[in-house]
C-alpha cells in the first residue's frame, strides 16, 4: 500500500486593509474626542472633559477589539470539515463538515484580484456563509477546486 502525503491544513485570514475605512473613521474619532477634551478642560469644564475622555476610551476600546478579531479570524480547510474561527472570543468556531456543503463560489473582484483576496461563498442546507477579503485567494481557490 502506497503512503499518501496530505499537505498540513492551511489557514486563510482576512486581508488587512478589508476594514481599513473602519480603523480609519474610528481613530479619526478618537483623535476629535481627544482634541474636545484639551478645549473643555482648558475651558474649566471639568466634567464635560471627563465625559468625553469617557467616549474616548469606549472609540479606543472598540478599535482595538476590531484589530484583534480580525487577527483571530481564520478558516481552515481540511479534506473533511471546513473549520471557521470567527475570532471572538468564547463560542466563535464553527465546524462544516464538507459532505453537507451544497455549493461553493468565487464572486469575482477585480480590486480583489490585485490584492490576492476574495468572496468565499458557501451554501450549506438553507444557510449561506458569505466570507470576503480572504487572502492568499489563488491558495484558498486551488485548496477548494483540487479537493
Amino acid at each position: 500500500m502506497a503512503i499518501i502525503h496530505q499537505l498540513p491544513p492551511t489557514p486563510f485570514r482576512r486581508h488587512p486593509l478589508r476594514r481599513l475605512p473602519h480603523y480609519l473613521c474610528l481613530a479619526a474619532l478618537n483623535g476629535a474626542l481627544s482634541v474636545l477634551v484639551l478645549r473643555t478642560f482648558n475651558a474649566g469644564n471639568y466634567w464635560l472633559a471627563i465625559g468625553f475622555a469617557l467616549i474616548g476610551a469606549v472609540c479606543l476600546l472598540s478599535l482595538t477589539t476590531l484589530l484583534i478579531q480580525e487577527y483571530r479570524f481564520a478558516i481552515v480547510i481540511t479534506p473533511d470539515r471546513i473549520i471557521i474561527d470567527n475570532g471572538y472570543p468564547l463560542g466563535s468556531r464553527r465546524i462544516v463538515e464538507r459532505i453537507y456543503i451544497h455549493t461553493y463560489h468565487f464572486p469575482s473582484n477585480p480590486i480583489g484580484y490585485l490584492f490576492d483576496a476574495g468572496t468565499l461563498v458557501i451554501v450549506c442546507g438553507d444557510e449561506t456563509l458569505v466570507f470576503d477579503g480572504l487572502t492568499p485567494f489563488h491558495t484558498l481557490r486551488a485548496t477548494l477546486e483540487g479537493s
